[in-house]
Order: structure tokens, then sequence, then C-alpha cells
């Protein structure tokens, strides 16, 4: 068995090792001690952190409300009562004089007093247990004093800044030019005003959002004007253009003039806005042709055909020269007095205006009627008796209008109208009541100009029977015995518009001359139409009518008040008709 040496261990006991020992022990000891002090004082601020579990640390403040140790609840009420006046006070928004009021209460301007006692509670107590327990004690000693915060609803006060500013504004008005049976006239316009919302809106935002609020709390709101798209200066300018073009104005033909007074041309004036913002005078035209025309009846002269002078031995004679007429063109005239008026817009212009004026030429010319003189003669005749009484106005019903007709030259081509060639049929050239058949029956005096049917039937039989183009003519509604039977030309006009004339063409290379004459023998009257032109060779039967359905004619006595007691008068002789 081997044996291992012993070794023997040897203590050093000199006074250097004996001090370290010592100093060690101290060390360990004190660093105990102070581990159970810590743990002491860690436990005591432990539990100082535990007595206020659910409040608000010591040394808490909002502003100089203290919240020491209050419930959040308590903190809410204390802080809702200590700053209550910030929801006091009014928000006063002011423009060119004027204000207008908003309480702030009504913006919801107030404390965050949540946010606050939020903030409160967590004041001092951040980190672990250890952090908190010592922050506690911090805020305990040192204090913590959270800011004031206000708050309002932005929402609501954009609204009531958009509300209050809208009362602020309004629009523009226009300048108005309006033209009068006196002059031209001028509203002024009036300026519109916008209101800066955005601006006030920012700086009530800012100036709210701090606590040191007065109670009275001005901001000023930017309004500014707004022309109108139409000034009252361009209102006055088209006034004054308006009132260059309303002068008299002469529209002359040569020497001769019609002056179209100022309050005439005003009438056809209004003053109208343009799109680029001018107000400028513009006319009527239709209004101005309107007022051409009775100028128009004075300048037109109607042309004069050449015609022909008859001797006794039925031969032309000599030609009566043609003549040119003339009438006013209306609407070129019109145009011509618009161009002058506007030009006076600008400046003062011409007063007169020369208008334009058309030469009408005659259907007949002189040259043509000479050609056709050497050639004329009497190609047809016609005469009609008829008794001289009140029912033709003792004649003059019949021979007016032949008189009217006397010397007519219808030119190759053209037709004659029966109501076109005889003048107006008034009372004043003579034409009186006379026969008219109304519902069947003859009524002595039933219209002006009555028994005018013998001029025309007259002037019908010779143009038929001198084979010319008939056109327009109708048989009376009973026959005439003074008539050639159905070779009657009845013609009429009524009240409601109603013409019946009678009409024919002449459809030959050579002028007609219609001569009429008036012949009186005591009672009886006679109506002669003759008709020259150059023989064209026609020759014009006429075959006998065929008759049906004959009535007897028959008399009937209507008895009257009219004729003194015991008097009759015949008014037609029964004529057996069809």
């Amino acid at each position: 068995m081997a044996h291992l040496p012993m070794t023997t261990a040897t203590v050093d006991s000199t006074p250097a090792n004996r001090s370290s020992r010592s100093a060690l022990r101290f060390g360990l000891a004190f660093l105990a001690g102070l581990l159970a002090v810590l743990a002491l004082g860690v436990g005591a601020l432990y539990a100082y952190d535990r007595q206020f579990e659910g409040r608000i640390l010591p040394g808490v403040r909002v502003g100089s409300v203290d919240l020491s140790g209050l419930t959040p609840a308590e903190a809410r009420t204390r802080l809702s009562s200590a700053f209550a006046p910030v929801s006091d006070g009014e928000l006063v928004l002011t423009a060119g004089g004027r204000e207008v009021a908003v309480p702030l209460d009504q913006i919801g301007r107030r404390l965050d007093v949540d946010g606050l006692v939020a903030d409160a509670l967590v004041a001092g107590r951040t980190g672990g247990p250890v952090e908190r327990a010592i922050g506690g004690a911090r805020t305990a000693i040192r204090g913590a004093s959270l800011g004031p915060r206000v708050m309002l609803d932005a929402d609501l006060l954009a609204r009531r800044v958009e509300a209050v500013a809208a009362t602020f504004e309004r629009d523009p008005t226009n300048a108005s030019v309006a033209v009068t049976d006196t002059g031209v006239q001028v509203t002024a316009g009036v300026d519109g005003a916008v209101a800066d919302r955005r601006a006030a809106l920012t700086a009530a935002m800012s100036a709210l959002g701090r606590l040191d609020v007065p109670a009275r709390l001005e901001i000023g709101l930017p309004v500014r004007p707004v022309e109108p798209q139409l000034t009252t200066a361009e209102a006055e300018a088209g006034k004054a253009a308006a009132e260059r073009m309303a002068r008299d104005l002469a529209v002359t033909v040569g020497d001769e003039q019609w002056v179209i007074d100022a309050d005439t041309v005003r009438s056809w004036l209004r003053v109208s806005p343009t799109v680029d913002g001018r107000y400028v005078p513009v006319l009527d035209v239709a209004r101005i042709a309107e007022a051409l025309e009775p100028i128009a009846e004075e300048v037109r002269r109607a042309p004069k055909d050449a015609s022909f002078l008859i001797g006794d031995d039925n031969k032309v004679t000599r030609v009566t020269p043609a003549a040119n007429g003339r009438r006013l063109d209306v609407a070129a005239t019109a145009v011509l007095v618009k161009d002058a008026l506007r030009a006076r817009a600008d400046q003062p212009g011409s007063d007169a205006v020369e208008a334009a004026v058309r030469t009408v030429t005659p259907q007949l010319t002189t040259e043509e009627a000479e050609a056709a003189a050497p050639r004329m003669q009497r190609i047809s005749t016609w005469t009609t008796y008829f008794p001289v009484s009140e029912k033709n106005g003792f004649g003059a019903n019949i021979w007016i209008p032949t008189r009217d007709i006397d010397g007519y030259v219808l030119a190759p081509g053209a037709w004659f109208d029966f109501w076109k060639a005889v003048g107006p049929i008034t009372r004043e050239r003579g034409y009186k009541d006379g026969a008219a058949i109304i519902n069947g029956r003859t009524e002595p005096q039933g219209a002006l100009a009555g028994g005018i049917c013998s001029c025309s039937t007259t002037l019908f039989n010779a143009a038929l029977r001198a084979g010319f183009e008939m056109g327009d003519r109708r048989n009376h509604s009973y026959y005439i015995q003074r008539y050639p039977l159905g070779l009657d030309a009845t013609v009429f006009k009524t009240s409601s518009g109603t013409v019946q004339t009678m009409a024919w063409r002449n459809d030959t290379d050579y002028p007609v001359l219609i001569r009429g004459f008036e012949i009186r023998e005591g009672n009886d009257g006679y109506v002669r139409f003759d008709l020259y032109s150059v023989p064209n060779g026609r020759k014009v039967t006429l075959s006998a009518p065929t008759v049906r359905n004959v009535q007897p004619a028959t008399d009937s006595v209507e008895y009257t008040d009219t004729l003194p007691a015991g008097q009759r008068e015949r008014i037609e002789h029964p004529v057996a008709g069809t």
C-alpha cells in the first residue's frame, strides 16, 4: 500500500493580515445594513404608493388647482368648478362697424377635464414598482404642475363663423338703363360684399385655444367689396350713347324730306348689356320699318301706263306717254336709318338719311303704245240697260266705277281685277246704298254701292266677246232679266272678309284700252264698255244656253210700316228661274 505525504497549513498571524480581514467584515456588515435600510425605504415608499391607489398623488396641480389625493371624480368636480369661466364670454365677429356675438358655450369651448384628470392620475407613476415609489416620493416633495388645456368644437365654430359671415355678405346689383317716353334713365349699381371666413376662423381658433381669453373676444371679419358686373359708369356710358342716337332724323328723297322726331327714334331703342360687361344701345329694326310706312305712302307714285286717245271715228288719234312710278324700299331704308343711328352712338353723326327709292316702270311704255297705236281699233263692245232708281243709288253706284275704269290700259299678259281697277267704295266718293241679294231676296237698300254688278257684268261681256282668257266670275244667286242668261258677273265684299271679283287676262301680244261710258235717258240708264286693241283674229261664238229645272216665278206681298198706309211699292218683278 502506498502512502501520500502529509501537508500541513501554516497560518500567518501578522498584524497586516488581521487588519485586512477586519475591513472586509465591516464592509459586508455595512452593505447588509444598507440593504436592510433600502428594503425598509422601498417598502415604505411602496406602502405610500399603495396608499394613493386610484387617487392622484400629492403635489399634483393643474395650474393653481391642487388635486392631491383626489379621486378622478373629485378631481373632475374641482377642475370643472375652478375653470367654469372657460365657457363663459363671447366671440364677437366685427366688420364695417357691425358686430355679431357668438356665446362661447355655443361653440363647445371648455376645459379638457377628462384629459387633465387622466394626466394627473399618471403623474409620478411611471416605470416599475420601485421607480413608481420613487417617483411618487419625488412628486410629493417637488410637486407636478400640469398646464390647463382648452377644447372647442372646430366644426361647430366653423359653422357659426360661416353663418355670421353670410350676414355680412350681399350680392352686387348691376346698374341698369331704361329707355322711357321722356328720356333715358340710369339706376346706379350697388357693390356687393364677400367675407373672408377662413381668416376669421384661423384667428378665432388660435385665440380661443388659449386660457387667458377675455370675456369679450373680438375678431375682425375681413369683408371686401365686390363690384357689379355692370357698373354705374358703364350704364352712364350706355345712356350717353343712347342719347346721342335719340335725336331728330330726316329721311330725304331728292329735295323732299320727312323728319322723324327724337321721341320716335328713342322709342326704337333699348340699352342692353353685352357679354364683356358694357351697355350698348340696340335698335329695333322692325319698329324702324313701321315708322317708315307712312313716309312710304307719301313717296309712292304709281307708274302711269301709256294710253290712247280715241277720235270720233273710233280710231286712236294720239298716245299719252307713260311715266315711271317710284316706291320707297322700306327694308333697305330701315337698314340705312339703323346704320346712321348706330354711327351716332360713338360720336354725333348725320341728321339726314337719303332713302332707298326704287323706280317702278309702267307695264305699257310709251314706245310700246306708239308701236301698237296705228293698228288699234275697237274689237268689242257691250251695253247694259238699268232703271235709274234707289236700287242703284240713282245710277251713281254703276257710273262711278265706270268712270274709274274708263281709259284703263291692260298690258300684254296682265290681269284685270275689278276691285283693283275701281277706286275706294265710300260715300265720300258719291256711292249710295243700293239693292243687294241677301238670303235669296232683294233688299232695295241692302248694301253700300248696291247695283255695282251692272258695271262688272257689262265689262265681263265685252271682254268675253273679245275672246280674252276669263278668270274669276260668278252668277247672281237668281236670274236677272236685264243680263244675258248665264252671263252675269256679281261682285261683292262682305264684312267677314269674303271677296268676289270679276277678272280676265289680256293673253295677247298687244295692249288693250278699256273705254267706259255712262248714258242716261230720262229714268233709263245705260253703261257701255268698248275694248280697243290690235285685232288678233279671234272669233267668239256663244251657244244658246241650256236651261233646266225652271222654277215659275210668283209675286209675294210683304207688309211693312216704312211706307204710308195704302201705298204699295214693287221691289222686284217676278222672273222664272232655275
